[in-house]
């Protein structure tokens, strides 16, 4: 972990000299329960600005470092598990241990019970909320207002609450290194519709002693445990390793409903060296991915992935947020793509920017039986007229246009998505039309932030990552949703080229028919419709669009 020198709150509101001393802290703390050498107890705490990142989860992917490092906020790694958050005074913190039996049989219901143990303190403020798991409380079904957190050792567990009670959006949003729709005026009021705090429900935020109060006693009597104040404890704080994809290692990252997934893989020759994970999920035992990461070194690549299963299913691992099915799917993909890195010749960069969506078939079987590109409009520059059509002139002055022609020649049928709201009308179509898999292009946050476009569309996808300015790193995503993005990003020319060289020509009568252009070269998209259809297409038909 990275030393930082600005203060935080610590227990009993006394000044620790950085925040990873809290995180050791609490590291301590859970150890010297588990040994039976500290009680059962409860802790309250705020910080000054803060970026705080789950134990499994890279600095790299998490805190905008740039910005924290400009307005002086420190990152640190805490002891539990779950996501990134920003913290300030404005956010109560509460650090409970007991008995991981006290809250619940699995993580998932020990989860829940801490976030009763929460929603029964701000029910006797009048707040009625509902739990989302894995880990946050709900106003209304929709707005967050609190989140927990766990961490386990030898039948002992820290759970770590945050409750909001005043919230600045706008810091959030710029510190963390999530997409950032968030911070137009615009966005602002979308995220302002998925978050609030004590102070916006109640007018006037409840005193930090009120609030400790309530938390205290709905522990005690949701658990009935007696609770003390925790002994004084130290530790040393721990440094973090680099999430770097320097030389041959290359990343891969999934997405589940509750949790996002990453593997940093590294081999010599088909043999792997390095192993790590990174997530926003929960795992106990907490060192369970840092253990399987090591099981793994020393196996060949094409059967990390049965090696993983086995061992997953041996330490039977309590997950919340995702499954150790889906680790395995993870592996399965990151071996999937170093096979198609020695197919198509990518560098490591380019291999780390493949993108698969799907069941998870052969990538070779699904370029294949590959009948559509998509491609995302932010990659046709700016000042060209056909920026926000579904078509293309290939007029020659961007790669766009290559990858018209590439698909074109193909005879794939090829759309340009210039919205959100159109790729998921775009991926419906698809699949009625019969399509199996495609190709596309969008940038990494896209793939995570609307994955579940890709992944309930039902079809195999090989998608590539865009390159230069795109809208979650000006943090105008809301804009690039809406179809309205400005600035310009870039296709990997080299990569996409790699990728299309294994995609047979169609037969045309596969081709679906999604814009009504034809496929010829240089002719106006509304020429192509007036004058007389797809023709290449299965559907013979004009369509105007």
């Amino acid at each position: 972990m990275e030393d930082f020198a600005s203060p935080e709150q610590g227990f009993g509101g006394t000044a620790i000299p950085a925040p990873q001393t809290y995180s050791g802290r609490d590291r301590a703390l859970l150890a010297a329960h588990a040994a039976g050498r500290a009680p059962d107890a409860i802790a309250f705490h705020r910080t000054g600005p803060m970026v705080s990142v789950g134990c499994h989860q890279t600095f790299a992917h998490e805190a905008r470092r740039d910005f924290c490092a400009a307005q002086g906020i420190p990152v640190a790694r805490r002891a539990t598990a779950g996501g990134a958050l920003y913290l300030d005074a404005g956010q109560q913190g509460m650090t409970l241990v007991v008995p991981a039996a006290a809250l619940g049989r699995t993580l998932a219901e020990r989860l829940e019970t801490g976030a009763a143990i929460v929603a029964d303190a701000l029910a006797s403020f009048g707040i009625a909320t509902a739990f989302k798991a894995p880990n946050d409380l709900q106003v209304d079904g929709r707005q967050k207002i609190a989140s927990v957190f766990l961490a386990e050792a030898g039948g002992s567990a820290l759970l770590y609450a945050t409750v909001i009670a005043r919230l600045d959006l706008s810091a959030a949003m710029q510190a963390l290194l999530v997409p950032t729709e968030k911070l137009t005026v615009t966005g602002l009021e979308h995220a302002k519709e998925r978050m609030t705090s004590l102070e916006e429900l109640l007018g006037a935020a409840p005193t930090e002693p009120v609030l400790t109060a309530a938390l205290h006693r709905a522990a005690e009597a949701r658990l009935g445990l007696r609770l003390a104040p925790p002994p004084s404890l130290t530790a040393a704080a721990l440094r973090e390793e680099p999430w770097t994809l320097d030389g041959t290692r290359f990343e891969t990252k999934d997405k589940v409903p509750g949790a996002t997934l990453r593997v940093l893989l590294d081999l010599e020759g088909d043999v792997a060296r390095l192993v790590r994970f990174a997530t926003d999920g929960h795992i106990t035992p907490a060192d369970a991915l840092d253990r399987l990461a090591q099981h793994l070194i020393g196996t060949p690549v094409a059967d990390l992935a049965a090696r993983a299963a086995d061992w997953l299913a041996q330490e039977a691992p309590d997950t919340a947020g995702f499954a150790p099915a889906d680790v395995v799917k993870l592996i399965d993909r990151a071996a999937s793509k170093w096979s198609m890195q020695e197919w198509l010749g990518l560098t490591p960069a380019q291999t780390s920017g493949l993108m698969l969506a799907g069941e998870g078939a052969s990538p070779a079987t699904a370029l294949e039986r590959a009948n559509v590109m998509l491609v995302p409009y932010c990659a046709k520059p700016s000042w060209c007229k056909w920026r926000h059509t579904v078509d293309c002139v290939e007029c020659g002055q961007c790669e766009v246009g290559d990858a018209y022609l590439m698909a074109r020649e193909r005879n794939m049928e090829v759309v340009t998505i210039t919205n959100f709201e159109h790729l998921a009308d775009t991926l419906k179509e698809m699949k009625q039309s019969g399509v199996e898999s495609y190709v596309g292009m969008c940038c990494g946050e896209f793939f995570l932030k609307r994955h579940h476009a890709f992944r309930d569309s039902g079809m195999e996808a090989v998608l590539l990552d865009i390159e230069g300015a795109t809208c979650y790193e000006l943090k105008e995503e809301q804009l690039a949703y809406a179809g309205k993005f400005t600035a310009e990003a870039a296709l990997d020319l080299d990569a996409v080229q790699k990728v299309m060289a294994k995609v047979p020509v169609q037969d045309a009568a596969r081709r679906p028919c999604l814009t009504g252009a034809a496929p010829r070269v240089g002719e106006r998209h509304h020429e192509l419709v007036t004058g007389g259809g797809c023709k290449s297409c299965s559907c013979k038909t004009a369509r105007q669009t």
